[in-house]
């Protein structure tokens, strides 16, 4: 068993990161310098009052900076919890999307870097339409999709929907002041009566199939499962639902993207195709996975 980690008041900033490094290393923390880091410069910024960067962080490693009995507590205490696999969002309690940043904890899927494309291809076909988009984004969790295209699109209007009320309160707090209209609701059935008025229907619901677990202690017990979990064995029943209900919401001509796994494209096609959509693309992430599948309600 690993020696519990510790650090002295007084004890020099590199050294401190070099051994805490190490620690979430043998914890199986990706990362863990990244990790390290990061989590020094949140503990030097509560300490101070004034944000600090990475970038800023390395300065005062540079001028050999030691650290102060404040600092000692609070980063062992943080790096211990990170050891425990917790989220690095949650202990920061923030996540960062686009250049938003979000806050995020227990109880809200912590939004990932490849769900940024999904917006990407939101914009574009916003930028395409002639008039102001109407646009949900349905199971909005942090609201990070809705967040980041009414930052982007301010003239669009743009709703989001979240069943979890834990997670509808996150999304909230992020989206006031936003102009986003949220919504809590079973995105399956939401908005009755806005049949066919919506340009853009946006989707990363849940879909990892039920007899799968996430081999990621972060996401396995710390994302909540309302999240994860798409209904079935194959993952697919509760996005089916959100592609039936974008059917229902868009207007002809209307756009749909919905992220899934990379294992699913073929069967996230014969979803959207049995649902009526047309002109399908399958859209790879960053790592060039198949990572969204995106389509069209004809126009007549």
């Amino acid at each position: 068993m690993a020696e519990e980690f510790s650090v002295t008041p007084g004890e020099d900033l590199n050294e401190v990161l070099r051994r805490a490094s190490g620690y979430l290393r043998l914890h199986g923390v990706p990362q863990a310098a990244v990790d390290a880091q990061l989590l020094a410069a949140h503990v030097v910024t509560a300490e101070t009052g004034e944000e600090v960067t990475r970038g800023r962080l390395q300065a005062l490693v540079l001028i050999g900076r030691q650290v102060s009995e404040r600092f000692a507590t609070e980063f062992v205490e943080h790096i211990a919890t990170r050891a425990r696999r917790v989220p690095l969002q949650h202990i920061t309690g923030r996540a960062y999307f686009r250049g938003l940043e979000l806050a995020v904890g227990p109880g809200v899927f912590i939004p990932r870097p490849e769900t940024e494309i999904l917006v990407d291809h939101v914009l574009q076909d916003v930028d395409a339409r002639p008039a102001e988009a109407k646009i949900v984004d349905l199971c909005t969790g942090s609201g990070a999709i809705a967040a980041a295209i009414a930052q982007e699109r301010p003239r669009a209007q743009v709703a989001a929907v979240e069943l979890s009320e834990l997670a509808h309160a996150w999304a909230e707090r992020n989206l006031a002041g936003s102009g986003v209209r949220l919504i809590l609701d079973d995105a399956g059935q939401a908005l009755p009566g806005e049949e066919n008025t919506f340009d853009v229907v946006a989707s990363n619901p849940p879909y990892i199939p039920t007899v799968a677990v996430p081999q990621e202690p972060e996401v396995a017990e710390h994302d909540p499962a309302m999240a994860l979990y798409g209904g079935s064995a194959d993952g697919l029943a509760i996005p089916a639902r959100i592609v039936a209900r974008a059917w229902q919401l868009l207007k002809p001509g209307g756009f749909v993207i919905v992220e899934h796994a990379e294992t699913q494209r073929e069967a996230m096609r014969t979803v959207l195709e049995r649902a009526g959509f047309v002109a399908l693309e399958s859209i790879d992430d960053l790592t060039g996975r198949p990572r969204h599948t995106a389509g069209y309600k004809p126009s007549g």
